[in-house]
C-alpha cells in the first residue's frame, strides 16, 4: 500500500508499534509511534491528512481467523474499540475519506437465489468476521453522520512478496521444492495479488461519486498443487505434485463493483510472475546461505 501511494506521489504517515521493523520501504514514511488505543498517537496520525487507509489488525501471530487466541476481550479492545477510536479521530480532524480493509470472512454462506456480491447481507460465523462486519457498520454510520466518504474493501486471501520475504505466502512450499523435500499439503483458497489490493484502494481515494462504497476483491482459486507445479517448472526440480484439496471452494465472492469502476485484477499472469519472483528470490537466498 505504501509503495503504491508513493508511486502516485502521495506522502504517507503511518502508525507503528515502537518495536516494529520499519525497514523495507523505498521512500520516506513519516512514522507515528503508538497503537489504535492511544488517542494522542491517533490525533497526531490524522492531523492534516486527506485520507485514512485502515489496514491495522492486532492478532495472534500467524492467525487471522482465530486471531483472538485466548484473550477475546483484549483482542476486541485493540481491534473494534481501536477502529472506533481511529474513526473518531478522523472525524474530529475532518478527514475527507476513510478506507477500511475488510474480509470475505463477513460471510458464512450465500443466501438461496443470490450471488455473493457487494449487496449480499453479512453473516459472520467467526469473531474475525464479526469484527470486520462491525467496523463496516460503524464506518457507514460515521459517513452518514459527518459526511466523511467511507469505503470498504473486502478481500480474500492476499499473496505477493512481503518484507521480510520469509513471510510471503507459499514461501514454505517454494523452499520445499528447492530442497527436494516431499510435499503432501493439499490446501486451496481464493486469492488476490497484494499489489492489486493496493491499486484498488488508491483508486478509491480519488472517487467522488459515492459517499459510501463496498468493493469485493477476489481473483483466483489457487491450490498448493498449482504453486508447486509452477515452482517445479521454474526451478527445474522434478517431483510429485501434491493432491488437490478434497473440497471445492464455497461462497465465492462476486466482484461486481470492480467492473463498474473499470478495474481489472492480475489473473493467472500475475500469479505466474509472483511464483517466478519467489523462486528466484529463494534461489538467491540459498546461494548466499551456502557461500
Amino acid at each position: 500500500m505504501v509503495a503504491e501511494l508513493h508511486r502516485r506521489g502521495i506522502q504517507v504517515r503511518a502508525l507503528s508499534h515502537a518495536t516494529s521493523d520499519r525497514g523495507g520501504f523505498d521512500a520516506p514514511v513519516e512514522w507515528i509511534t503508538g497503537d489504535l488505543l492511544s488517542d494522542s498517537a491517533l490525533a497526531e496520525l490524522v492531523a492534516g491528512v486527506d485520507a485514512v487507509v485502515h489496514l491495522a489488525y492486532e492478532h495472534v501471530p500467524g492467525r487471522y481467523r482465530g486471531g483472538e487466541g485466548d484473550d477475546l476481550r483484549s483482542w476486541l479492545d485493540a481491534n473494534v474499540q481501536g477502529s472506533l477510536r481511529l474513526l473518531q479521530a478522523a472525524q474530529q480532524a475532518q478527514v475527507d475519506r476513510f478506507v477500511f480493509l475488510s474480509s470475505r470472512a463477513v460471510f458464512s454462506h450465500t443466501e438461496p437465489g443470490r450471488t455473493l456480491d457487494e449487496s449480499h447481507p453479512t453473516s459472520p460465523d467467526t469473531h474475525y468476521g464479526a469484527y470486520k462486519a462491525a467496523v463496516e457498520s460503524f464506518l457507514s454510520s460515521f459517513a452518514h453522520r459527518c459526511g466523511m466518504r467511507a469505503y470498504t474493501v473486502r478481500a480474500t486471501g492476499v499473496y505477493g512478496l512481503t518484507y521480510p520475504i520469509e513471510r510471503s505466502k507459499w514461501w514454505g512450499l517454494i523452499q520445499a521444492v528447492l530442497a527436494d523435500r516431499p510435499i503432501t499439503a493439499a490446501h486451496g483458497g481464493t486469492e488476490v495479488y497484494g499489489g492489486d489490493v493496493a491499486r484498488v484502494i488508491a483508486e478509491l481515494l480519488t472517487r467522488t461519486d459515492r459517499l459510501t462504497d463496498i468493493v469485493h476483491l477476489s481473483d483466483l482459486y489457487v491450490t498448493d498443487r498449482e504453486v508447486v507445479r509452477l515452482a517445479r517448472e521454474l526451478s527445474g526440480h522434478a517431483g510429485d505434485l501434491p493432491s488437490l484439496p478434497s473440497a471445492l471452494p464455497e461462497n465465492l465472492l462476486v466482484c461486481r463493483r470492480l467492473g463498474e469502476l473499470g478495474l481489472t485484477l492480475g489473473g493467472v499472469s500475475r500469479l505466474e510472475a509472483t511464483a517466478a519472483e519467489l523462486v528466484h528470490t529463494a534461489q538467491e537466498h540459498a546461494r548466499h546461505s551456502s557461500a
